[in-house]
């Protein structure tokens, strides 16, 4: 039973018992008897269950609180895709190789003396100033 409706009646019941003691004390009838008799019996009850409950408290039953049980995430391994190193093709340029060519250059020729012989067999010496003069050269050329 709930405490305070417990209290209640047991403050009704000695109440009751209270008055029905008075109404025989005061009036001397003894019709009422049973009645106190019974009342007082009844709070007497009412008294000692809520003194019995005072002293011997329910146990306070804390419901379990639901356990979820989830499975462990399954790991998935996966292996990385295999990396292919390879090596760009070798770019060869071709040049074409270098060559000489024969072109025609002026050619400044140094001044020099020029021994000549007579018909009498004398040597003569003459001077030949320096000039230019167009030869043949070899010239490398290159793509």
């Amino acid at each position: 039973m709930n405490k305070i409706i417990k209290v209640f009646l047991v403050a009704l019941t000695v109440a009751t018992t209270s008055s029905a003691f008075a109404y025989h004390h005061h009036h001397h009838h003894h019709r009422g008897t049973g009645f106190a008799i019974g009342a007082g019996i009844l709070g007497a009850g009412l008294l000692a269950s809520a003194v019995y409950d005072a002293t011997h408290p329910r146990p306070y039953v804390v419901p379990a609180a639901p356990v979820v049980v989830t499975p462990p995430p399954q790991v998935v391994v996966q292996q990385p895709a295999p990396v292919v190193v390879q090596q760009p093709a070798p770019v060869i340029v071709q040049q074409p190789a270098p060559r000489y060519e024969t072109r025609m250059q002026n050619v400044w020729v140094e001044g020099q003396y020029i021994d000549q012989q007579t018909p009498q067999g004398t040597v003569v010496r003459t001077w030949q100033p320096g000039h230019y003069e167009q030869r043949p050269t070899q010239v490398l050329v290159t793509p």
